[in-house]
Protein backbone atom coordinates (compact mmCIF):
# COMPACT_ATOMS: atom_id res chain seq x y z
CA UNK A 1 0.00 0.00 0.00
CA UNK A 2 1.71 3.49 -0.83
CA UNK A 3 0.36 6.97 -0.41
CA UNK A 4 -2.71 7.51 -1.86
CA UNK A 5 -4.94 10.08 -3.95
CA UNK A 6 -8.20 12.27 -2.49
CA UNK A 7 -10.83 11.06 -4.32
CA UNK A 8 -14.82 11.60 -4.07
CA UNK A 9 -17.13 8.54 -4.64
CA UNK A 10 -20.95 8.24 -4.81
CA UNK A 11 -22.72 4.55 -4.05
CA UNK A 12 -24.23 2.05 -1.82
CA UNK A 13 -22.81 0.86 1.33
CA UNK A 14 -22.65 -2.72 1.09
CA UNK A 15 -21.24 -5.65 3.59
CA UNK A 16 -18.01 -7.67 2.61
CA UNK A 17 -17.77 -9.47 5.54
CA UNK A 18 -19.16 -10.88 8.71
CA UNK A 19 -18.85 -12.40 12.65
CA UNK A 20 -19.80 -15.59 13.22
CA UNK A 21 -22.79 -14.09 14.76
CA UNK A 22 -23.79 -12.84 11.67
CA UNK A 23 -23.07 -8.63 12.70
CA UNK A 24 -21.44 -6.69 9.72
CA UNK A 25 -17.74 -6.49 10.46
CA UNK A 26 -16.67 -5.05 7.13
CA UNK A 27 -18.34 -2.62 4.36
CA UNK A 28 -17.46 -1.13 0.94
CA UNK A 29 -19.07 1.80 -1.64
CA UNK A 30 -20.55 0.56 -4.57
CA UNK A 31 -20.33 2.86 -7.16
CA UNK A 32 -22.74 3.54 -9.73
CA UNK A 33 -20.24 3.13 -12.47
CA UNK A 34 -19.51 -0.37 -10.40
CA UNK A 35 -16.85 0.57 -8.83
CA UNK A 36 -16.27 -1.32 -5.51
CA UNK A 37 -14.12 0.42 -2.98
CA UNK A 38 -13.34 -1.69 0.45
CA UNK A 39 -13.95 0.71 3.54
CA UNK A 40 -11.09 1.21 5.82
CA UNK A 41 -11.80 -0.09 9.66
CA UNK A 42 -10.87 3.04 11.01
CA UNK A 43 -12.84 5.26 13.09
CA UNK A 44 -14.87 7.17 10.52
CA UNK A 45 -15.02 3.98 8.62
CA UNK A 46 -16.91 1.42 11.64
CA UNK A 47 -19.74 4.89 11.30
CA UNK A 48 -20.60 3.33 7.87
CA UNK A 49 -21.51 0.16 9.11
CA UNK A 50 -24.20 1.66 10.52
CA UNK A 51 -25.83 2.59 7.17
CA UNK A 52 -25.40 -0.37 5.17
CA UNK A 53 -27.82 -0.37 1.95
CA UNK A 54 -27.43 3.75 2.12
CA UNK A 55 -26.90 5.95 -0.45
CA UNK A 56 -23.34 8.10 0.34
CA UNK A 57 -20.88 10.51 -0.84
CA UNK A 58 -17.70 9.43 0.52
CA UNK A 59 -14.62 11.90 0.25
CA UNK A 60 -11.30 10.19 1.18
CA UNK A 61 -7.79 9.22 -0.04
CA UNK A 62 -8.21 5.81 -2.14
CA UNK A 63 -5.67 3.26 -2.70
CA UNK A 64 -4.95 0.22 -4.29
CA UNK A 65 -3.85 -2.79 -2.38
CA UNK A 66 -3.34 -5.78 -4.07
CA UNK A 67 -6.25 -6.11 -6.34
CA UNK A 68 -8.73 -4.26 -4.00
CA UNK A 69 -9.67 -0.11 -4.18
CA UNK A 70 -9.29 0.85 -0.90
CA UNK A 71 -10.52 3.83 0.35
CA UNK A 72 -9.80 5.88 3.98
CA UNK A 73 -12.64 8.17 4.50
CA UNK A 74 -12.21 11.33 5.34
CA UNK A 75 -16.10 12.88 5.49
CA UNK A 76 -19.17 11.24 4.35
CA UNK A 77 -22.84 12.50 3.51
CA UNK A 78 -26.07 10.51 3.59
CA UNK A 79 -27.52 10.56 0.50
CA UNK A 80 -31.85 9.72 -0.11
CA UNK A 81 -31.68 10.99 -3.95
CA UNK A 82 -29.10 11.78 -6.23
CA UNK A 83 -29.53 15.03 -8.15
Amino acid sequence: MKGGRPITIRGIVIPVDWDEKGKVIAAAVSTYTEDEYLIDNDHKGRELLHFIQEGVEVRGIARQNKDKNMITVQQYILKKTWE
